[in-house]
């Protein structure tokens, strides 16, 4: 059923009422799915003592939104008037038909424009944002701008008509956002505008559980998807279906725990910005579901828990992880924190650490933490001030994820990441980049050697390739080859790598990684990659050494990916890199240097998120010779 009357929603009661009017009066006396929410003018009264600047960002996204003013996925700011075009890609000018049927819509890459745009737009994260925006202000005209999107939404997006039904996952996301921003809109809007919105919402629980992306290769859309059932059970009760949408989706995402997330707390998609995202999803049905006096299975905790600490030991100072594989800025739900760059992972913590009771996690959450205050309230905001004083970060620990592939060489403020895992997702490396025994080089408050981002998607898929190619990332690249091949379709690669960890040592003073590839072995004459990362605490120094063993004579190609806003001098045995705004300084020195290799310094884009790119600067090394060979230098850091 793709219309529903009012007798139509009548009769999907549990108890049926007798009048559209009476069900919305039953419905405003209902708890709503975050009950935090309905006492936000309390929260707001403590916060007002307690995070006074919390309000600011706050406020400003709010009369942004109010005025129209949208900054996605790279677009910059953008005035899209009073109720968005939800069809068009605003970033392109590309609109969609808005009758097409939903499902036949096919995709049209490398046409310069993004259905990620309306996508995203159509996610409606801005909704808290408004209703917070009122409560602060007592000005009405921010809850109203937020019916208005409501209302325009669902009038102008018939279920199964026009790209915003094309994929499940975005309308998961749109109905759990809508549901989550309930208690912060109350007051606003008639009883037609409810009535209408609980149809919409009963057609995007049906969709999602009739449309789910549950194929043989699953990733973070079929958790997407089974997160937004879960919370459509939880948050609409009266509806005699909801008990079912609930308990299938309980069952199934603790099934996709078991299959998508390692022992050791990873996603297995070989990203981390997805790691965080899917921690994302799998935290709010448990974190609703405590809220409402439930709780999941504690296998299902577990395993959440550890994903949340694989994000507090990666995670940096400003709220960002490591651009390991894809990053296209997705977040689950968003509240107070709209205003915050979507790589910022903070407010995640703040959750964590009230479900978890680790506060810990509240510290690392530094200014984010007014997240769990606005979302879970007065009980979150006794046990902040029960901690007191909370200890200071310990700064970056050594770490490993042997099955998700990951190891953390750190200490204090540096911080080197380096992949040593497979493509993911059951080598099927939807969001895999060719970055197979890279380093990510962070310290000091600043990127230094990062991973180059994503750039985009289908939009431009030469850029996408460029992004997650081999010589994009701190790697060393052979004969011009990928380490694994590019298929045609933009979210695959062909796992050739098969990466092994052959040794990971950490004590007080050193962190030591050895680990190889075979890519490159199947090449006419193959060739394997051994890299042997030694860290010293004290110093501040890596001695980094690659092997490269086989037979035949290659071009080799060893790449150093600075950050944007550094500058490089090439000198006599090796080069030094500084940032232009008064950051480190970064020595690279031979220790075993190729013959005849030859140094040269490039202009390079870096992606800092999705659809934006920057200039930087890359460090290029090449040679020509035979194998075995090897190379070994070392890397420096000052303050």
């Amino acid at each position: 059923m793709t219309h529903l009357s009012d007798a139509d929603l009548l009769t999907s009661m549990t108890s049926p009422a007798s009048s559209l009017a009476g069900l919305v009066a039953r419905r405003r006396e209902k708890v709503p799915l975050v009950p935090a929410s309905l006492h936000c003018a309390a929260t707001a009264g403590l916060l007002r003592d307690l995070a006074p600047a919390a309000f600011e960002p706050i406020l400003a996204a709010g009369r942004a939104v109010a005025d129209g003013t949208f900054d996605l996925l790279g677009s910059g700011p953008v005035n899209l008037g009073p109720n968005p075009d939800w069809h068009c890609d605003f970033k392109s000018g590309k609109r969609w038909d808005r009758g097409a049927y939903s499902l036949e819509m096919f995709h049209t890459p490398d046409r310069g424009h993004d259905d990620k745009v309306p996508w995203e737009i159509s996610r409606l994260q801005h909704l808290p944002t408004l209703g917070m925006a009122s409560t602060l202000t007592g000005d009405p005209v921010f809850r109203e701008r937020a019916v208005s999107h409501i209302a325009s939404f669902v009038a102008d997006n018939p279920v199964y008509r026009g790209i915003n039904w094309n994929c499940t996952m975005d309308v998961a996301i749109r109905a759990s956002q809508i549901l989550a921003s309930e208690g912060f809109l109350r007051g606003a809007g008639d009883e037609r505008f409810w009535g209408e919105l609980l149809k919409s919402l009963l057609l995007h629980a049906r969709f999602i559980l009739d449309n789910l992306e549950s194929g043989p290769v699953r990733g973070n859309h079929y958790v997407a998807n089974l997160a937004g059932l879960f919370l459509c059970g939880l948050g609409l009760p009266e509806f005699r279906e909801a008990p079912k949408w609930r308990e299938f989706a309980r069952v199934k995402l603790f099934s996709e725990m078991q299959r998508q997330v390692t022992e050791d707390g990873l996603d297995y998609e070989a990203s981390l910005s997805y790691h965080a995202f899917v921690t994302e999803m799998f935290l709010f049905p448990a974190l609703m579901e405590s809220e409402n006096g439930g709780s999941f299975c504690r296998p299902y905790l577990e395993r959440l828990e550890k994903m949340i600490e694989a994000v507090a030991i990666l995670l940096r100072p400003d709220g960002t992880l490591p651009q390991i594989g894809d990053n296209d800025d997705g977040r689950f739900l968003i509240f107070s924190q709209y205003h915050r760059p979507r790589r910022d992972w903070r407010p995640l913590l703040a959750l964590g650490a009230y479900l978890f009771r680790r506060p810990q996690w509240l510290r690392l959450a530094g200014d984010a933490w007014v997240e769990g205050a606005w979302v879970l309230g007065e009980p979150f905001l006794r046990w902040r001030d029960s901690l007191r004083d909370l200890d200071d970060c310990p700064g970056f620990p050594c770490h490993a994820f042997p099955e998700g592939g990951i190891y953390q060489l750190g200490a204090g403020s540096i911080q080197m990441v380096v992949d040593a895992g497979s493509v993911g997702q059951r080598n099927n490396g939807s969001h895999a980049h060719n970055d197979t025994l890279a380093f990510d080089l962070y310290a000091f408050g600043r990127e230094v050697l990062p991973d180059r981002g994503t750039g985009v998607y289908t939009p431009d898929l030469s850029l996408r390739n460029r992004f997650r190619s081999s010589r994009a990332h701190n790697v060393v690249q052979v004969d011009g080859e990928e380490i694994n091949p590019f298929p045609e379709e933009p979210f695959r690669l062909i796992p050739a790598d098969s990466p092994r960890v052959l040794r990971w040592r950490s004590s007080q003073r050193y962190a030591y990684l050895r680990a190889e590839h075979v890519g490159y072995r199947r090449l006419r004459a193959g060739v394997l990659h051994r890299r042997s990362i030694l860290m010293d605490h004290l110093k501040g120094t890596f001695q980094i050494e690659d092997r490269l063993e086989g037979k035949g004579r290659h071009r080799f190609l060893a790449s150093f990916h600075l950050a944007p806003c550094w500058s490089v001098t090439l000198l006599e045995q090796g080069w030094t890199a500084r940032s232009q705004e008064a950051g480190p300084t970064l020595n690279f020195l031979w220790r075993r240097r190729p013959e005849a290799s030859r140094t040269q310094v490039e202009d390079d884009l870096h992606s800092p998120s999705y659809g934006l790119t920057q200039k930087a600067r890359t460090v290029r090394i090449e040679w020509e010779g035979d194998v075995p060979c090897r190379l070994r230098y070392e890397l420096t850091l000052l303050r």
